[in-house]
């Protein structure tokens, strides 16, 4: 990578040149939250300041720092634009059932709607309003159109990022033309620091390379880092009453996910729409499924499944077998070449591009008798879900992680039901029978878990009993301290993280700004 003035290897600076570097908020991560954090702090006028852990190449290896026997390996990168070097594109808000005070969020989705619109413009894609009025089906079967249009079904819409948004790109792009913007990478941040008082936090303390670790600071400090790495810094920062908090690491949840039956229908259906497969609609490119509306039971779970022919399946699992190639080839003890890190990143490019012209392929389809079914699945919160701290050390000498999950008998059973209602639709609407590939009760599960969307580890609320942030994003007893990312979610439906996690980083920019103003007296 070629430096710049602001974009910094900090294996190449002296501790004095970068502690010299001027921050009105030190960002650590540099995934979807930390660039849209960082967009609303520089329209803003304050300097910003990002720590990488990574370089510019695909880095997946989390073996180092996390215990991740018997498990899948993680969907994340460190390198600059995090995990949205990996990603698909696919983008969803949550729906109000989600995002609700019943959920115990310390807010309302309809107080998101403008930052929403904000994280879509960043994203360059249509209003979500825009895309509500696209018909889910507009072919020539009547059952499916009386399907798509019967009360209780709920149409999930999305629309894809292409190329799908790049953090590493558009943060570059973004120092080249902003100078108050300084992105420091190959520096891992180890702990926060705590002031005197511990109420709030004085540095962050970072690894640089081996045997070397420096003191950064700021008046302000934001953990961008990711659902695992926000609890684990956090963790391992605990000194007496600062961040004693229990409910850091608690609430952990994934998407799982799972080809989970077939319909097989009465009467073939033309795949040529969004229902089906990937849709052109103007510039937007839309993908929907469909979801049961939720009931008054305030723990029904939000689910949804996608139908595929059987070829578009396929491309999903090009896609998610190229996401944990990558993940698995970076894992064991010896550094990876540069040219084997080279041809990684060149993999997980080749895995979207494969998925994208595959999901495509429906258009081409004349159609189809079967149709396959992958579901998307939402979780209870749970307290013992969790990242926490093992016996085994990391390269610096700190603790690793370990993540316990579980897809749980309550949210199996959740998932059940979900297929029942499902398949009772299909079959009153007269389109087809639902078969079920999920195991007999008491089986094991054959389905994607821990893979990425590490969400809930540092969750908002409006107290410390059950949360580890305010409304604000600011960490409950640590003044200057903020998370952002999917571990402050609460709940996690069934959307891709990406577009919310940008508009609660935006909301809590601006909660940012206003605190810099207060104290620079021009409230």
């Amino acid at each position: 990578m070629t430096d710049t003035r602001n974009i910094i290897d900090a294996r190449a600076c002296s501790d004095e040149a970068l502690q010299a570097i001027g921050s009105d908020v030190l960002i650590v991560g540099s995934g979807a939250a930390a660039c849209a954090m960082a967009t609303r702090l520089l329209a803003e006028g304050l300097k910003v300041t990002l720590l990488e852990t990574g370089d510019n190449l695909v880095n997946s290896d989390s073996s180092p720092f996390f215990e991740i026997a018997n498990q899948e390996p993680f969907g994340l990168s460190f390198q600059i634009g995090g995990a949205t070097n990996l990603w698909s594109g696919r983008v969803a808000p949550l729906e109000d059932v989600d995002l609700t005070s019943g959920n115990d969020w310390p807010l309302e989705r309809a107080e998101l709607d403008g930052y929403y619109q904000q994280a879509i413009e960043l994203l360059q894609l249509k209003p979500i309003g825009a895309i509500d009025q696209v018909p889910a089906y507009d072919g020539g079967s009547a059952p499916w159109r009386d399907f798509v249009s019967d009360p209780a079904v709920s149409v999930k819409r999305f629309q894809w990022s292409r190329p799908a948004f790049n953090g590493q790109d558009y943060l570059k792009a973004l120092a080249g033309k902003n100078p108050d913007l300084t992105i420091v990478y190959n520096c891992r941040v180890l702990q926060v620091i705590p002031t005197a008082a511990s109420d709030r936090v004085g540095a962050v303390r970072a690894a640089i390379g081996e045997g070397r670790t420096v003191e950064l600071s700021a008046p302000e400090f934001v953990l961008c880092a990711g659902g695992l790495e926000n609890p684990r810094i956090m963790l391992n920062s605990r000194q007496g009453g600062f961040l004693a908090n229990d409910n850091i690491g608690r609430f952990f949840s994934t998407h799982p996910k799972a080809n989970v039956g077939r319909i097989h229908l009465f009467k073939t259906v033309k795949t040529a729409g969004p229902l089906f497969s990937d849709h052109k609609s103007g510039s937007s490119s839309l993908r929907f499924g469909v979801g049961v509306r939720k009931g008054q039971k305030r723990d029904q779970l939000n689910h949804y499944v996608q139908f595929s022919p059987r070829f578009e399946s396929i491309g999903l699992k090009l896609l998610e077998h190229a996401q944990h190639v990558v993940a698995a080839g970076e894992g064991g003890d010896r550094p990876q070449s540069t040219l084997r890190r080279r041809l990684t990143s060149a993999l997980a490019v080749v895995g979207q591009v494969a998925f994208n012209v595959i999901g495509k392929m429906g258009l081409l389809g004349p159609g189809g008798s079967i149709l396959v079914v992958r579901g998307f699945f939402d979780q209870h919160p749970n307290a013992e879900h969790r990242v926490e701290l093992s016996e085994a050390r990391d390269p610096h000498g700190l603790p690793k992680g370990v993540v316990r999950w579980s897809l749980t008998e309550d949210d199996q059973a959740s998932i059940r039901e979900f297929l029942d209602e499902l398949s009772g639709l299909l079959l009153r609407h007269n389109i087809g029978k639902l078969i079920s590939t999920l195991p007999p009760a008491g089986k094991p599960w054959d389905i994607t878990g821990i893979h990425s969307h590490f969400m809930g580890t540092t969750r908002m609320g409006r107290s410390a009993d059950m949360s580890v942030i305010d409304r604000d994003g600011r960490v409950h007893g640590v003044d200057n301290l903020y998370a952002a990312g999917a571990s402050v979610f609460t709940s996690y439906g069934y959307a891709n993280p990406v577009l919310t996690v940008m508009a609660l980083a935006m909301l809590t920019a601006d909660k940012i700004c206003q605190r810099h103003k207060t104290k620079a007296g021009n409230p």
